[in-house]
């Protein structure tokens, strides 16, 4: 558990203040790859060996689930007995959390479930202390009931009798008392009572393999038969077994009487017992709400508190008996999502951290990073910490520079220019995306996948993966992406596409960053938040490969700027186009957008030939019969005879002003269903500065009798 200067510091002030006569706060500043989860589960252990109750607490399933596996190894690689996690919890929603491996040992929902059977008053802890109790010490006289009961021919010997039940009741004891060990809290079992089930497990381990690999024959029964008082016999086995039985009927009598557990077939109650129990609760902020006010909790650590709003902190600290609370995060990193404007405006978005910060509270910085190599860290480290943060050894050893493709372009830090992208909204207009950034990435993936570079090699042999992020600010380029590459084969890699805040507190080996923006005024919209950007710059420890349109970037007067000034001075720029491969990939990316645009194009004029067009001076112009005395022009067979031409108001025209749909309704005879046929937006839909609706005569003859009626009613 070696920790830095930094990391002991904050751990010791977090100690100190929680022996304080008064209540208060603690701020540990952490950047990415500073190893704050190192530090809260070394945090976690001390506050656990010095039985002081403490919730956990994470914005979200993936961060809190992230802390508890951290600790928990902590605690199986240090601890001296890791049988026993009784005092250990973690609470969350079944569905959502999706919990498997070590974290099963310490999850509410499986505690409960083994519990469950543990304390049922019939089928429990007591039933099985019993069972074996009564066989021990009337083994002969259940085996003559057995014999009495049993049909005729079924006769066993006495010895094959107590090997088949002893083996019953000892599999069904060790299950159980194995599952208390582990759910239950040594201070609940009590560490007597603990020690006594040790010491009969033991034992009965001995006797059952004893009385199952030897054969003892009619003898058995001197063994059930055996006393203390009795001397010792020529079979030495029979007197071991004979004095293991009576030890053994000590402890049974010892636990029956002394040991205080449930006895319920209650999930509720179960539920209870084992979050009351805990001395260590994981969850997150809004799963607070299940501690209840006796439960007594003294220690507070909100993970990631940087990305929680302030009213969300104030769920876990409703908690009365709280001492000291600690909140791990870094403001530099992704916020709280607030999407209103109103909210944003009141700093609705504000975490507890941040307000703490501003009013001049000490933040203990742990300002040593683990993760990056020292070219991609040297970046973010001057944008946003100042130049604080130091790299660590390991990060500047040989081992963890990595070259994963050949050529200076994907070395461990580059820019990769990509002038000819084209962004482009997808087709609901709320997202955007860059298909030919999307195409380059997938040629550098299909690249990383033939792996031919020595260090392949080795995670071959290790059966390591090579984990790739995929970085993109809008989901519609992740929905891009994911259909380039959904029908690859990844073996050795690990691929995961996802956006800015589907990475936030996550790590991979390498990472490709799609900037997707490529335009001539410098616009990147929200791409522009530094916050942001420090998150997708961090993310990479061996490799980190940036892929944007320079012009664009440059241009935008925001980090991005400064970044692909960076790379220039650094000579960690590239031309996409240097590349021959990935230039021809972008050219021919080019000429399928192309033709799509010229369908597309086609498909709009062909549409335009679809339009009803109705010419209309005034409401005057429309005879008896409601159809307008001018011609109407029709499409896909529709008769001019089966539409009337409805002048809805006049006003006068503004060719500025976007206008409402046409909407066409064919009148199709025998069929009570009425299809409408969407029409393409134009100017062309007011005529003289009428809003015109096209509808057939049998649909407004029978609005006009509906209307008849309701009058008359």
């Amino acid at each position: 558990m070696e920790l830095n200067t930094s990391q002991n510091d904050a751990v010791l002030n977090c100690i100190s203040k929680m022996h304080s006569k008064s209540s208060t706060f603690t701020l540990i500043w952490g950047p990415p790859g500073t190893g704050k989860t190192k530090t809260i589960s070394v945090l976690l252990w001390l506050m656990r060996e010095m039985k002081h109750g403490t919730l956990v607490c994470a914005p979200t399933n993936l961060a809190i689930k992230q802390v508890a596996s951290r600790f928990l190894k902590l605690v199986q690689e240090h601890s001296g007995d890791t049988r026993c996690l009784g005092d250990v919890l973690l609470i969350g929603n079944k569905e959502r959390m999706c919990v498997d491996g070590d974290l099963k040992q310490i999850y509410l929902y499986d505690r409960v479930r083994r519990l469950f059977g543990c304390f049922a008053p019939l089928t429990g802890w007591k039933h099985h202390l019993s069972s074996l109790s009564d066989f021990l010490e009337n083994g002969y006289s259940q085996y003559l009931q057995h014999l009495q009961d049993s049909q005729e021919g079924d006769t066993p010997s006495f010895f094959s009798y107590a090997r088949k039940r002893f083996a019953v009741i000892y599999m069904e004891l060790r299950r159980c008392f194995n599952d208390l060990l582990l759910h239950v809290p040594k201070s609940s079992i009590l560490e007597v009572n603990y020690n006594s089930i040790l010491l009969l497990l033991e034992m009965l381990e001995e006797f059952n393999h004893m009385i199952q690999c030897r054969y003892f024959g009619d003898e058995i029964r001197k063994v059930f038969l055996y006393s203390n008082d009795e001397p010792d016999q020529t079979n030495s086995s029979v007197v071991t077994l004979g004095k293991m039985r009576i030890k053994c009927l000590e402890e049974l009598s010892t636990l029956l009487s002394c040991l205080k557990l449930p006895l319920t077939s209650s999930k509720p109650t179960i539920r209870d017992f084992c979050i009351k129990s805990a001395s260590i609760v994981f969850c997150t902020v809004s799963s607070s709400t299940k501690i209840t006010a006796n439960k007594k909790v003294e220690f507070l650590v909100v993970d990631e508190a940087a990305q929680l709003k302030e009213c969300e902190t104030l769920i876990p600290l409703r908690l009365w008996t709280l001492k000291h609370a600690v909140l791990i995060g870094d403001e530099c990193q992704l916020p709280a999502t607030v999407k209103s404007k109103v909210c944003t405006d009141a700093l609705f978005g504000r975490s507890l951290f941040e307000r703490l910060s501003s009013l001049g509270h000490e933040k203990h910085l742990l300002n040593m990073q683990y993760r990056m190599h020292p070219s991609i860290s040297i970046f973010p480290n001057t944008s946003f910490y100042e130049g604080r943060i130091s790299d660590a050894t390991n990060v500047m050893e040989k081992e963890h520079r990595r070259m994963y493709l050949p050529g200076s372009m994907f070395g461990p830090y580059s820019f990769i220019n990509i002038e000819d992208g084209r962004e482009e909204r997808d087709e609901l207009g709320h997202s955007k995306r860059n298909f030919v950034e999307a195409a380059v990435i997938e040629e550098i993936l299909y690249r990383l996948r033939r792996g031919t570079c020595s260090v392949f090699t080795t995670c071959f042999k290790t059966k390591r993966k090579v984990t790739v992020g995929v970085i993109c600010p809008y989901n519609a380029q992740v929905v891009a992406i994911q259909g380039k590459i959904e029908k690859m084969r990844f073996d050795p890699l690990q691929v995961k596409t996802n956006s800015v805040d589907g990475f936030q507190g996550g790590e991979e080996d390498i990472i490709i960053l799609s900037t997707v923006r490529s335009n001539s005024v410098g616009k990147v919209g929200f791409l522009s938040n530094a916050q942001r950007a420090n998150v997708c710059l961090t993310r990479a420890r061996h490799c980190l490969w940036i892929l944007g349109n320079a012009t664009t970037l440059a241009s935008s007067g925001s980090i991005w700027s400064d970044l692909v000034r960076d790379a220039k001075d650094r000579r960690c720029f590239f031309n996409a186009s240097s590349d021959y491969v990935i230039s021809h990939v972008i050219a021919k990316q080019r000429r399928d957008l192309d033709r799509v645009n010229v369908e597309k194009s086609i498909h709009i004029s062909s549409s335009k030939n679809c339009r009803v067009w109705v010419e209309t001076r005034s409401p005057n112009d429309l005879n008896e019969q409601g159809t307008s005395s001018t011609s109407v022009s029709h499409y896909a067979g529709i008769p001019s005879s089966d539409i009337v031409v409805v002048s809805e108001f006049q006003r006068p025209s503004n060719k500025n002003e976007d206008v409402e749909d046409i909407t066409v309704i064919p009148n199709k005879e025998n069929d009570k269903d009425i299809n409408a046929m969407p029409v393409i937006p134009d100017k062309g839909n007011v005529v003289d500065g009428n809003h015109i609706l096209a509808i057939p005569c049998a649909m407004l003859s029978n609005l006009a009798r509906w209307c008849i009626r309701s009058f008359r009613s």
